[in-house]
């Protein structure tokens, strides 16, 4: 072809149709990518399905457009529109045709025809004709690709509508991602499926027992699913000097008629802040937490520390996590629906203090090259991240100590467990591996 024709996301676009089934699509809870991992600059799969295909598909107006496409597109949207009902056209009309062919994009972004096989065979068909009317082999498939791919919704859709893709990403994780939901979910499916809940059900369970030690069951049964903490800086009012927690807010719940809030009042002995839960508390007291634009106000004087007084007071402390003060801890009763809300017993404690012992043990048994907590430098993100403006200097300083057991439990468990990742690349092999 001596000249190109204009592809139809030159010309038109449905944009209001396609922006309101990219918003649908944020609720949905099932069998979308996004319930699969969570990437942070997700694509609508809606959108880049629409864009895919408008870009692939030539314009039927355009001069330039191959007839063998513009006939094809004619009957198929003739026999599409005798299926699906509506005003007839002039089908003469090339930018009939055109029209008929962006409504029918309208309509594919609706998440529930995404599977629909006479919306894929369609498509497919039409990409299939587009590409080979435009001067490539019989039976070649249109590329599409995508250097900085992300979550993976771009190659995601093009496969999905009939073209190749090749997707990369400077982030590994991403590389990682896009590999399992490109490659290794399309290959192994079920098995795949199947062997990743045996594994993890088996990471789970010895990480279960490696630390059930350090996450005590109540007495009657209860189990804590959440602990509510909060880092501390010491008043600088004068003569107070209390442990002041910053929170934002002291609600926990505020459900209907069963809300709970804490309220926050100087410790009987002095030097502390103690922490009382109250059923259904007042709006204004709930609202009122310690913390307002980085300075941080005294409960027991009413002093206000400035900003940069707290983060003077946290940066020696790296932020403040290895000496945060558990508020609350939040359990489930079997039988019982809702959530539980507790002051911390000495049980609670206690498995904090044990949980610290058994880090000190561990860095000290450690003999590798790497830390068992990450000891990477942890760089300021303006805007995005700035931890660092608190003391936080590395990546290990962002969590508790028990925090920094539990997860080097699981990537010690998932190290010695799923070899899963082998299996898929191997490709021949679908028996059982031992998990140790």
């Amino acid at each position: 072809m001596t000249e190109y024709p204009k592809r139809l996301i030159e010309v038109d676009l449905p944009i209001r149709e396609i922006s309101a089934h990219a918003r649908r699509e944020k609720s949905i809870r099932h069998g979308h990518i996004s319930t699969l991992h969570i990437w942070w600059a997700r694509r609508p799969l809606a959108a880049c399905r629409a864009v895919i295909l408008a870009a692939l598909w030539p314009d039927p107006a355009d001069p330039q457009c191959p007839e063998r496409f513009r006939a094809e597109a004619t009957e198929m949207m003739k026999e599409w529109r005798a299926r699906r009902g509506g005003p007839d056209r002039d089908w003469s009309d090339n930018t009939a045709v055109r029209a008929a062919l962006l409504h029918f994009i309208a309509e594919f972004a609706n998440w529930d025809h995404s599977k629909n096989a006479a919306h894929l065979e369609t498509a497919r068909r039409l990409v299939q004709v587009a590409h080979e009317s435009l001067g490539d082999a019989r039976g070649m498939k249109p590329l599409v690709v995508d250097p900085f791919a992300g979550g993976g919704a771009i190659p995601l859709e093009a496969l999905r509508v009939g073209a190749d893709a090749f997707a990369s990403d400077l982030n590994p994780v991403a590389v990682l991602l896009n590999k399992v939901v490109l490659e290794y979910i399309p290959k192994h499916g079920a098995a795949l499926v199947e062997e990743l809940q045996r594994r993890g059900a088996w990471v789970s369970e010895q990480a279960q027992s490696a630390l059930s030690r350090f996450y005590p069951k109540d007495a009657d049964g209860g189990m804590p699913i959440a602990y509510l903490w909060a880092r501390t800086i010491g008043c600088e009012g004068p003569g107070c000097g209390a442990k002041v927690p910053l929170v934002r807010s002291l609600w926990l719940s505020k459900k209907r008629g069963r809300s709970v809030g804490m309220r926050l009042t100087p410790s009987k002995g002095g030097g502390d802040v103690d922490v009382e839960l109250i059923q259904n508390p007042n709006v204004d007291e709930a609202n009122q937490g310690t913390v307002r634009r980085g300075s941080a106000t005294c409960p027991c004087c009413g002093y206000t520390t400035p900003v940069a007084s707290v983060r003077a007071q946290l940066k020696p402390r790296q932020g403040g996590a290895a000496d945060a003060k558990l508020l609350c801890v939040v359990t489930t009763r079997a039988g019982q629906p809702g959530r539980f809300y507790r002051l911390p017993l000495e049980e609670d404690l206690e498995a904090l203090r044990a949980a610290s012992e058994e880090l000190a043990q561990r860095e000290m048994r450690q003999r590798q090259p790497l830390s068992i907590v990450p000891d990477e430098h942890l760089p300021i993100m303006s805007g995005v991240f700035n931890a660092p403006i608190y003391g936080h200097n590395t990546w290990g300083s962002l969590f508790t100590p028990r925090q920094a057991v539990a997860l080097a439990t699981l990537v010690q468990q998932l190290a010695l467990g799923v070899d899963l990742i082998v299996i898929v690349e191997l490709g021949s092999h679908t028996g059982r591996i031992p998990a140790q």
